[in-house]
């Protein structure tokens, strides 16, 4: 079938036991993937591959334990962002006309605050598995660097002994900056979450939360439409984590009251609280550049910013992540792979595409011609390690990443990020 390209199918994933089977909520269904929900303009993310490459694929150790139980809900949830979207002037590098900055990379005002506000938004900083900043003797924020392809923390200095502690200059390249990308429209003024709000829950009021309301990344579904807005998803997970449970019957309220032209009322969508924070890292996902591959202080940053990280930080005591290998190993993908004129790559005319179902985790192997083609799953990453797990104040090599707290949650959150990448780079427009 010379120059013609088949369209692409996914299945829907079951995301492992997403919702706990004592509620009696999972259900398994199949679906055309929305592969063109993705603009491609998001390819030029400011921080695309900043950390590609730095671990190695997932499934083949981390999370393989299967620690976490089968209360976790899998299939995170992920979009992008296009540059003329509703995010400020000043959210796209101003710091100077963000009326919501912490400050800025020269001299805090203070040291020692809890949260490490002045630099908190701005470096890779040494963190507990909460999250939480580790300050110094000095009641100071760690910078980690990188020396030889290993972290290593450096402290603050006080050179005039006035209180005002900064980087050391030997230090100024070596710093970690985070890079929020299209994150930054988290920094958006509350009104414009709050409309996103309103947008988001009205598609799902009086909705409970399914398996079937979910793509294989875990992106809401509702009437065969995804919710791919990052904006939407942010002010979702915003709301996820401000939710309660009024009723004591394991529902989390996620709502907003709305009023206009219409009418006033309120827009609300139950989720089962014992997926929260595993939809919250689909949710963050996202609102996230489909390219970034996300960090620790990624994620605790843009939580500052929707001012939800002392939220998460308390719900992440009790968290663990199953890992790359059990949420998607028995998830499969119908996707659409070149087996034949890749010899001669300017010449489209000859190229032939072929639909091949493959598992996101081990891939598969499509027969065209007598030859057969392997076709690789998705290339999970390993988060960056800048947690001291082992609470002793340091980061070295014992500190590895065990999937529980801030840095499971991270890569809960990751994982999903490279399966929407890995859909939308093998998808059809």
């Amino acid at each position: 079938m010379k120059g013609k390209q088949l369209n692409v199918m996914a299945k829907r994933l079951t995301l492992a036991t997403m919702i706990t089977a004592s509620l009696g909520l999972i259900s398994v269904h199949n679906s055309v993937a929305m592969a063109d929900e993705h603009s491609s303009a998001d390819h030029g993310s400011s921080d695309h591959g900043q950390h590609k490459g730095t671990g190695g694929k997932r499934g083949e150790g981390k999370g393989a334990d299967g620690r976490g139980g089968a209360d976790s809900v899998r299939g995170k949830i992920l979009s992008t962002m296009d540059d003329d979207s509703d995010a400020p002037a000043w959210a796209r590098g101003n710091r100077e006309l963000n009326p919501h900055s912490k400050g800025s990379q020269g001299k805090p005002e203070g040291g020692g605050t809890k949260k490490g506000d002045e630099y908190g938004d701005l470096w890779v900083i040494l963190r507990d598995n909460n999250g939480d900043p580790i300050l110094d003797a000095n009641g100071q924020v760690q910078p980690i660097i990188i020396v030889d392809g290993l972290p290593v923390v450096v402290q603050l200095t006080d050179p005039d002994g006035d209180g005002h502690y900064e980087l050391p200059t030997e230090y100024a390249d070596a710093v970690q900056e985070v890079e929020l990308g299209r994150s930054n429209v988290t920094r958006s003024p509350s009104h414009v979450i709050t409309h996103s709000l309103e947008e988001a829950l009205s598609k799902l009021d009086g909705l409970t939360l399914t398996s079937d309301m979910l793509t294989e990344a875990g992106m809401l579904v509702v009437d065969g439409a995804t919710i791919d807005s990052p904006l939407e998803n942010l002010a979702l997970y915003q709301a996820l984590l401000t939710s309660s449970d009024s009723n004591n019957d394991g529902l989390l309220e996620v709502s907003v009251d709305y009023s206009g032209e219409g009418g006033s009322g309120t827009y609300t969508f139950l989720v089962p609280e014992s997926v929260q924070l595993d939809l919250a890292a689909s949710l963050l996902a996202a609102g996230s550049d489909k390219t970034a591959s996300l960090t620790v202080d990624r994620v605790i940053t843009v939580s500052q910013f929707l001012e939800v990280d002392d939220e998460l930080s308390s719900l992440l005591s009790n968290y663990v992540y199953d890992g790359s290998s059990l949420t998607y190993g028995a998830t499969t993908t119908w996707i659409n792979v070149q087996v034949d004129g890749m010899d001669t790559p300017t010449d489209l005319s000859d190229d032939i595409y072929q639909s091949v179902e493959v598992n996101l985790i081990t891939g598969a192997t499509v027969t065209y011609d007598g030859q057969d083609i392997f076709v690789p799953g998705v290339s999970f990453e390993t988060v960056p390690n800048t947690v001291d797990e082992n609470d002793d104040g340091i980061l070295n090599a014992n500190d590895t990443n065990d999937l529980d707290g801030i840095d499971g949650f991270t890569q809960a959150t990751d994982d999903a990020l490279q399966v929407i990448e890995f859909v939308h780079d093998y998808s059809v427009e």
